[in-house]
């Protein structure tokens, strides 16, 4: 059974907070019910949300109860209108994920079994302007083609699943994979997995 609640959005608000994913203002989250989406509200630290600071938009961005949402509210409609599947969407500024975002380099490198199973690339999407019409389509044309979290040049990380918590594994596993990649920087050369490993990986979903 799914469950997509105001507790869940304030739930996991606090554990991206917690896990270093949002600092700050910075991220928003949302679910979608039905006709209407449930959203953190501008400028709100998701470490400090609570069920108060949860806007409902409709489909049109329109305040529902008052409250004003997040300013990439077009983000999140855009995807739940490409991919009605998609009942929770959240927005990290993760700085390990977001240098691939500064870098403009989609996440792409075949070094662990984990992320090739589930991503096997996370897409780098064209700079625009936050919280612009332009940024929403950009973002959701990658949604609509199948990627499940895409990562926004000079920005951020968005992704999108059936729960919230699916949502946030999914971006945790891609914090962990970046946390990894810079560490085995460090220590040296890194060392891929051939095509051949990583087919035989991706065949496993079959």
């Amino acid at each position: 059974m799914e469950y997509n609640t105001k507790d869940d959005i304030v739930y996991w608000a606090k554990r991206a907070y917690s896990a270093r994913m949002v600092p700050a203002t910075s991220g928003n989250i949302s679910i979608r019910n039905e006709d209407k989406i449930l959203i953190s509200k501008s400028g709100v630290c998701l470490g400090d949300m609570g069920a108060e600071d949860i806007a409902e938009i409709n489909f049109n961005a329109d305040s529902i109860n008052g409250i004003k949402p997040s300013s990439e509210k077009l983000m999140h409609i855009k995807i739940y209108e490409k991919r009605p599947e998609i009942k929770a969407v959240i927005h990290i500024h993760c700085p390990y994920v977001t240098s691939f975002a500064v870098c403009r380099k989609e996440i792409n490198e075949p070094i662990l079994p984990e992320f090739i199973f589930n991503f096997g690339v996370v897409p780098s999407a064209k700079y625009a302007l936050p919280s612009s019409v332009e940024l929403a389509d950009e973002i959701a044309g990658y949604f609509k083609d199948g990627h499940n979290a895409v990562l926004m040049q000079n920005h951020g990380l968005v992704a999108g699943a059936k729960t919230l918590k699916e949502t946030f594994y999914a971006l945790e596993s891609i914090q962990a994979y970046t946390k990894t990649y810079f560490a085995a920087k460090f220590l040296g050369e890194i060392y891929t997995l051939s095509d051949k490993e990583a087919q035989e990986i991706r065949n496993l979903r079959r």
